[in-house]
């Protein structure tokens, strides 16, 4: 983003102090909102806003249209009500935020769902980042999500997200065929939920969000899904595995009640149409845990050939965690004679900062294209050592179920030139030989002074 979002970013900063730092977006990109619908409906409310902005009751009146603007949630209070006027924030920071989010030139931009999108988006990264641990419950970096929908490549239907966050698996997902698509998600965070549910909006999208705890309160019993494209919280523990009823009827596998990483794939699962597919970022630990239930659940996962491509990530790709991770795809209509895919994409990671690694757009292309040449069955090398392996479901079985990439994909082969290797070592002994020449040499120049 250009110079004007890094100034929006840091007057945002001015909050600080004020609020925690894991509130910031929520005074911030309502306004951002507030002025997208304003535009949209061809209203004079920002002008209003703009023209009261150094009013000392200015928190009043954004209160007042935020309201409008938002939609009254049948499972949940509206949490954003009276937000601003119940703060701490100095009338001056909200001045300058308003201000500065008016110099966005909606004139001279006709793509201004998408400009005021991408400064929306680029709001929500930037303030994960500055949270630490608490950035990664609702975010997920780009280039996973990039790399995630790339793959699964929706076209039509709907897509479901069950741990949504502030939608970015649907902004995303959008991009690719929108008008076609609708989007359904479940969140526990009532403020989270109209984050996302704007996002949605600056968008374009359709959108429908529930609130509630999903493993254990599912909003969307009857829902079937084209799609399922989710980060879930990893290695959730004490998640309240008791309160499930014993015939919960997502619950194919087994329960581990001390880890929901593979309950959150049975209720995947669940909501997939009979041709449905899934996409989902994943802890390496939950690829070969040994743990009884995750390892019996994986089993009947494979036995009912529903995994179809592990694709293995690079380190430091998560905000506020160092959980290697990967991407597992299921797809529920494969033919018996069909292999999974396993790619270890662990060295393609790029580093933007010592707690941080990205996947390069390059990078995310090359994975997707492997994969989606893999869905449409062209001939073409899949193995491929160190980098990707399709392998037959039986040979992962007779594994202990395992389904981590490296077991399959092995140890890249290196090629050694044996003219270049002989001549390197040759140069290796021509400088050794020289280094002894010379240590020889002043060890006898030490021994004459010495006896002198």
């Amino acid at each position: 983003m250009g110079n004007y979002e890094n100034e929006l970013f840091r007057t945002a900063n001015k909050l600080r102090g004020k609020i925690p730092p894991s509130d910031y977006k929520f005074y911030v990109l309502p306004l951002v909102f507030i002025r997208y619908m304003s535009a949209k409906k061809n209203s004079n409310v920002w002008s209003k806003i703009v023209n009261s902005s150094n009013d000392e009751k200015i928190a009043s009146l954004l209160d007042k249209e935020l309201m409008k603007v938002l939609p009254a949630f049948s499972d949940m209070a509206n949490p954003y009500e009276d937000m601003y006027a119940n703060s701490n924030l100095p009338a001056r920071t909200i001045y300058d935020l308003i201000n500065l989010i008016n110099e966005i030139d909606l004139q001279s931009n006709c793509e201004k769902i998408d400009y005021l999108g991408q400064i929306y988006e680029y709001f929500i990264g930037n303030f994960a980042a500055t949270e630490g641990n608490r950035g990664g419950e609702f975010f997920t970096p780009p280039s996973v999500v990039n790399l995630l929908v790339n793959m699964l490549n929706p076209q039509q239907g709907i897509i479901y997200d069950p741990a949504c966050g502030t939608g970015g698996m649907f902004i995303q997902s959008g991009k690719y065929n929108g008008s076609n698509l609708k989007f359904v998600g479940q969140e526990q965070n009532c403020k989270t939920i109209l984050l996302a549910y704007m996002n949605g909006v600056l968008h374009g999208l359709d959108i429908e969000i529930k609130k509630g705890d999903t493993l254990l309160n599912d909003c969307f019993p009857d829902l079937r899904a084209d799609y399922v494209i989710s980060n879930p919280p990893f290695n959730m523990k004490e998640w309240g595995a008791e309160q499930l009823a014993v015939d919960d009827s997502r619950v194919f596998g087994m329960i581990n009640k001390n880890n929901a990483n593979y309950m959150w794939i049975q209720h995947f699962i669940y909501h997939l149409k009979p041709q449905g597919r899934a996409g989902f970022v994943i802890s390496n630990g939950a690829l070969t845990s040994s743990n009884e239930a995750d390892f019996i659940t994986r089993k009947k996962m494979l036995e009912r050939n529903i995994v179809d491509c592990v694709v293995q990530l690079p380190d430091k790709m998560f905000i506020g965690t160092a959980i290697p991770s990967a991407l597992i795809f299921l797809d529920m209509n494969r033919n018996e004679k069909d292999k999974i895919l396993f790619i270890d994409a662990s060295k393609f990671g790029e580093s933007v900062s010592k707690t941080q690694k990205i996947i390069s757009k390059a990078n995310i292309e090359s994975i997707s294209k492997l994969y989606q040449s893999f869905k449409k069955k062209k001939k073409i090398k899949y193995n491929v050592k160190g980098y990707s392996w399709a392998s037959a479901v039986e040979e992962v079985l007779s594994n202990g179920c395992k389904l981590m990439p490296s077991i399959f994909t092995g140890v890249e082969e290196i090629i050694v030139d044996q003219k270049e290797n002989e001549a390197e070592i040759n140069n290796l002994k021509a400088r050794l030989s020289e280094q002894i020449r010379i240590s020889n040499q002043m060890a006898n120049t030490l021994l004459e002074r010495l006896i002198l």
